[in-house]
């Protein structure tokens, strides 16, 4: 067994491997990782932790690779390139390897002295003496050639450089094509608009090698909806890390060897903080999982405060059906696109309808793989998710990687269109915000059995509420046999209805018979059950014996085969109190059972109910007997003991999906009232010391059915609900609830596709323009049994429940009281509540459900505007809120209104309880409809003073690391072919033209009194490497440019912002101003890189925020960012992360865009600059530089 070899050969390493300076040697916390430290001579530190890593254990010891690296920091630079260097070990084993480690870290450690952190160490003298003693001008150039900056450690001392064991030593010619190779590729991804990056040895062909493409989710186009409901943050990168095992394959040679049996690549995706992940996180993801149950909670739990977030990785919520799908097939439909021409659709559609399958095989290829499918919400993204690099019309040179991130990235901006474990294009008449599985019942067994959906335990701790709110609706809807969809496929087995006590019919708590058919006909989802079926489900499923109810004991007979450990039954006690019990031990005649869950009849007595109550709660003890029995019936079989009351009894052994449809409602029913509350699953899941637990742990209280359902439950919402309100204490969010609603609970509720919000805007903008009150709110209330469908599938008229006297439509009304009309459906007559109104355990217990909907203001394109507003474009209305009235809540909760209000039209403002309007928050919109001024609750408007420096401080600085910008080359460095030349330079895509900006008539600096040796070769270094950058990308894309001719001074940059998105108000006055460019100075101080620069606008102005601009730019041109300030700069980063940053900041329309001043082109004076940047400072609590007046004063 390989895993074995491997375990055999570290142990014996451990035992007999002897070398002076490696040192405790052994196992590392990941299966198939090694680790030990390297005694570390003249460094900082004494020793570096060295990991070795083998991916894939299955391979040793013969196809085998390693992953090392070091987790120290500190170490000399020497110690990083030697591990990046040495290539994969292929199949070596373990003391082998070890031995080939050692001797390169003594080769790379000899006579060390570099401190990376000391950022002085490469060019001064150990002595101290003068930085420049012995450095001519040709010296100082080779600085920037050498591959280090202050920003990376990835410096090769020359003794590195010639190393008998690299590949490109060994094989020159070869390694200079797989380079060319590799910067055609990464140099195309970066060109459409992703960071590129790289680990472990990639130009030299290392096996393990990885590549990372990443950008920015805030780019994506994803609605603020579906970023909650997708537990995304708008800064995050989202990446694409792509390993490849046996060295970089281009997508030709993936594409020639893609039915061979080796793996030659993996891919993962997660979100992270940065732009790369470091070597320790990419390790972790690509490591495997421990336990199923360890798979299940790190896919799916978001944003837990686990070791790899504390660094900045998170989980991607369809990370693992993403990866299945990349990693399965993603190499086979690039070779159908390729080969047949087809869309990802079509070939998407070929490899279901053909797996298995070579494409030579069929002889004709139905038309249907041509015909693109029409996408719900393609029209509204941005470019960089719907781009499709294998549609070049040259077919040359394509690269894998960015073919992969466009995959990717297709995949997840439309989530939902697509079933989340067979990947088909999910067949539904709704949009939904949540992506979930197809109708398929395989499909729907191993997402939950997979652990694909969302964990439950997670929504159960963060949202209590919302939870007992989905089982609430669930409950009242299967009740009322309203189900329109259930949890077939998913392997249930759960008691006989018609043999279950308590279950002779629901229905009965209705005063109303169910209507359960003969046959279960087409509409029922199941088959007919015959005479003789129903008599052998009896004989299966029912069983008599002895009670000993204090010692919670069946009496069975010998030959009993029905029960075993694990089985769950059902029996009644009395004549009204029903228990459900685990079987935990057969020791025949005698069964133990589990604590009873109870369920209790309406008419049961408190005896009885406490009785059973009281039972539940105590442990099998003998000793514990003096609970008082239920009352049992007075005849006995002779076939069990007559010490004992007899019941009978009901297993759990009948498949869900062979029930009719109106059983399994019933079924439904039952299940959810063995459940416990919410509140009871909350406090188990946090008993443990701090641990979450998981619910599949608590099996004596929970059964597998009752469980499975649940997870159905919480899986299947389509929509994003998110509480408002906290019962206890009272508390709530006041910003963001309504208020003129007293005593009903408030959800803030999102539903339709990712696009929804977009596609509302848009027909916002196009219908009402510029109109004062663009959109108004309403009311629709609906009868709580259609609530579970109306969270799945959204708000719709294809069902007519209450006729349509006014038109086919939506219907709302502004007045609550009507709305309220149509939730009544759930009473008996004389308007009293039934019995069973609601789940038995909910702490809500919910009487009524009303929505709250935004909806565009025309009320004269309605079907009707009168008395009820009936609306038939779906894209017109956008559920905001959710309203529930529950019953016995012991906490009154609070009527507190929102500071900020949106602006409602008179004629349309909706009422609510005792007829009084409702305030709507001014959070209830989306950021970009948000006004600029607020209305008080007292009618007064004022200008509302949002933080202008959100989006500086939220967009933290990400410094790209030089070997990442080295890998990608330049222009001279290779031959890209006539498709490829000259793509950084063109300059056709913008109206920008470089070199015409006359700098005679800008404001230029003499070298500072304070510029030293040291600062002046750092700031070069740092010019050449932002030059660099700048010859490397398209111009429009780039958006920045300095002209190198012009720069005589590098304490002084003058940098023109240009190519800003055609649809920004700013590029609109650009253009109206015949404006090419916004010129800007970076000023550096003399403490710089420990401070920041100083970066302002030269011209033209702006209008100032007080006046109704935008952009972070501040009334004296400053730039206002926290980035730009002590309380923000990092000294690692660099300015082509600070222009980026910059740009960002200016193009930004939160809250609101960014204009130029009207009237002729004027310019800022420094002076101004200087006083708005420190008053910005004191005004967010940011530190000034101390260096900041006397640096740039001048």
């Amino acid at each position: 067994m390989p895993r074995k070899a491997f375990v055999a050969d570290l142990q014996q390493a451990i035992r007999d491997f002897r070398h002076d300076k490696i040192l405790n040697l052994g196992f590392g916390s990941e299966d198939g990782s090694i680790t030990f430290r390297y005694a570390l001579t003249d460094a900082t530190v004494a020793e570096a932790t060295v990991q070795a890593l083998v991916p894939d254990v299955g391979d040793y010891p013969t196809s085998h690779t390693y992953m090392v690296y070091t987790t120290s920091e500190n170490v000399p630079p020497s110690v990083n390139t030697a591990l990046e260097a040495a290539g994969g070990f292929d199949g070596l084993r373990v003391t082998a390897m070890l031995t080939q480690i050692a001797n390169l870290l003594d080769q790379a450690t000899a006579g060390c002295r570099q401190n990376p952190v000391d950022h002085h160490a490469d060019f001064m003298e150990v002595d101290g003496s003068d930085p420049d003693a012995g450095l001519n001008e040709d010296d100082s150039d080779a600085d920037f050639d050498g591959a280090w900056s202050p920003e990376s450690t990835s410096y090769q001392p020359s003794d590195m450089k010639s190393d008998t064991g690299n590949y490109a030593a060994r094989h020159p010619a070869a390694a200079r094509e797989i380079k060319r190779r590799i910067q055609i590729d990464l140099r195309q991804a970066k060109q459409a608009g992703f960071r590129v990056s790289h680990l472990w040895g990639l130009t030299d062909n290392a096996k393990g090698c990885i590549v990372m493409l990443s950008c920015r989710v805030y780019k994506l186009g994803i609605s603020e909806e579906a970023m909650q409901a997708w537990h995304l943050q708008p800064n995050q990168y989202f990446v694409l890390i792509i390993r490849y095992t046996n060295g970089y394959r281009s997508l030709d040679q993936l594409v020639e060897f893609e039915t061979s049996p080796t793996k030659t690549i993996e891919t993962r995706v997660v979100l992270c903080n940065r732009y790369k992940l470091s070597k320790d996180e990419a390790v972790s993801v690509f490591a495997p999982f421990k336990t199923k149950e360890q798979q299940k909670y790190q896919s799916n739990v978001p944003h837990e405060k686990a070791s790899s977030q504390e660094k900045g990785l998170y989980p991607l919520f369809i990370a693992r059906p993403l990866d299945e799908l990349m990693n399965d097939r993603l190499v086979a439909l690039i070779k159908y696109r390729m080969k047949m021409g087809l869309s990802w659709a079509g070939a998407q559609d070929f490899y279901n309808d053909h797996q298995g399958m070579d494409s030579n095989q069929s002889d004709s290829i139905n038309d249907k793989y041509w015909r693109e499918p029409v996408a719900l919400n393609v029209t509204s993204l941005p470019h960089l998710t719907t781009a499709d690099h294998l549609q070049k019309s040259i077919q040359k040179n394509l690269s894998f990687p960015l073919v992969a991130m466009q995959f990717a990235l297709r995949h997840l901006v439309r989530c939902t269109e697509f079933c989340l474990v067979c990947h088909c294009r999910v067949e539904t008449d709704f949009e939904a915000l949540k992506p979930y599985v197809c109708s398929k019942p395989l499909c729907l067994y191993q997402y939950m059995a997979l652990g694909f959906g969302p964990s439950i335990e997670h929504e159960i701790i963060s949202q209590p509420y919302v939870v007992d709110l989905l089982i609430s609706f669930c409950y009242i809807s299967a009740l009322y046999k309203r189900l329109k969809s259930l949890p077939d496929g998913m392997n249930l087995c759960v008691p006989l209805p018609r043999l279950a006590p308590h279950q002779q019919d629901v229905s009965e708590r209705l005063n109303a018979p169910l209507p359960i058919p003969e046959t279960a006909g087409k509409d029922s989802g199941a088959k007919e059950f015959k005479c003789e079926n129903i008599m052998d489900a009896h004989k299966e499923s029912k069983g008599r014996a002895g009670f000993d109810q204090d010692h919670l004991e069946l009496k069975i007979q010998p030959q009993e085969k029905r029960l075993s450990p694990g089985n769950w039954i059902t029996f009644t006690v009395g004549h009204n109190v029903t228990y459900h019990c685990r079987v935990n031990e057969v020791l025949r005649p005698v069964v133990r059972l589990g604590s009873p869950v109870i369920c209790a009849f309406p008419d049961a007595t408190q005896k009885e109910f406490r009785a059973g109550h009281e039972l539940s709660v105590r442990t099998t003890s003998p000793s514990l007997s003096n609970t008082q029995s239920a009352p049992t019936p007075a005849t006995r079989s002779s076939a069990v003991s007559t010490q004992y009351p007899e019941i009978e009894y009901v297993v759990y052994n009948q498949n869900f999906d062979d029930l009719n449809k109106f059983e399994k409602q019933s079924s439904v029913c039952l299940l959810l009232e063995t459940l416990p509350s919410v509140a009871e699953m909350k406090d188990y899941l946090q008993s443990d010391s701090g641990k979450t637990r998981s619910l599949h742990t608590w099996s004596d209280r929970i059964s597998p059915a009752a469980l499975g359902v649940l997870r159905w439950i919480i899986a299947s919402n389509r929509s994003c609900i998110v509480q408002v309100d906290r019962v206890e204490g009272g508390s709530h969010a006041p910003e963001e609830r309504v208020s003129g609603m007293p005593d009903w609970m408030q959800f803030r509720f999102a539903q339709g596709a990712p696009d929804k919000e977009q596609r509302f805007i848009q027909s916002v903008q196009k219908v009402t323009g510029g109109s004062t009150y663009p959109t108004l709110f309403a009311w629709h209330g609906s009868p709580l049994y259609n609530w579970h469908s109306i969270v799945r599938e959204g708000l719709h008229f294809q069902d007519t429940a209450h006729g349509r006297s006014f038109g086919h439509g939506v219907y709302h009304a502004t007045n609550v009281q009507t709305s309220l009309g149509y939730t009544g459906s759930a009473f008996s007559g004389g308007g009293q509540y039934l019995n069973a109104k609601f789940w038995p355990h909910s702490q809500l217990k919910i009487t009524q459900a009303i929505a709250l909907n935004e909806i565009v203001n025309a009320p004269k394109q309605f079907i009707s505007s009168e008395p009820h507003l009936v609306v038939a474009q779906l894209d017109w209305i956008q559920t905001r809120y959710l309203f529930v009235k529950t019953h016995d809540i012991d906490t009154k909760i609070s009527d507190d209104g929102p500071s900020e209000t949106y602006d409602q039209d008179p004629a349309y403002t909706p009422k609510g309880s005792w007829d009084r309007k409702v305030a709507i928050p001014i959070t209830a919109v989306s950021k970009s409809r948000r006004p600029l001024s607020k209305t008080l609750q007292n009618g007064k408007k004022i200008k509302i003073s949002h933080d202008s420096s959100s989006e500086g401080a939220a967009v933290l600085s990400d410094a790209t690391d030089i070997e990442d910008l080295e890998i990608l080359g330049s222009d001279g460095d290779i031959d890209f072919g006539e498709d490829m030349a000259g793509c950084c330079l063109d300059y056709s895509k913008t109206n920008f033209i470089p070199g015409s900006l006359d700098h005679n008539t800008l404001p230029l600096l003499q070298p500072p009194t304070y510029a030293t040796p040291f600062g002046s070769k750092a700031l070069q270094r740092e010019l050449k490497a932002t030059l660099k950058a700048q010859e490397m990308h398209p111009a429009h894309e780039l958006g920045w440019y300095i002209n190198p001719e012009h720069v005589s001074n590098v304490y002084q940059w003058i940098i023109e912002l240009h190519s800003f998105e055609k649809d920004l108000p700013l590029a609109q006055d650009m253009k109206s101003k015949n404006l090419q460019s916004i010129v800007t100075e970076i000023r550096f101080g003399k403490d710089y890189p420990m401070s920041p620069p100083f970066v302002r606008i030269v011209r033209p102005r702006f209008v100032s925020f007080m006046h109704g601009g935008g952009g972070h730019v501040t009334a004296g041109g400053a730039l206002c960012m926290e980035l730009l300030t002590n309380s923000g700069w990092s000294a690692v980063s660099n300015i082509e992360s600070v222009l980026l940053q910059v740009r960002l900041a200016i193009s930004s329309t939160e809250p609101r865009p960014a204009r130029l001043e009207s009237g002729p082109v004027r310019e800022y004076a420094v002076g101004e600059a200087i006083e708005a940047y420190v008053r910005a400072c004191h005004a967010h609590g940011w530190e000034v530089p101390k260096d900041f007046r006397s640096s740039h004063s001048a």
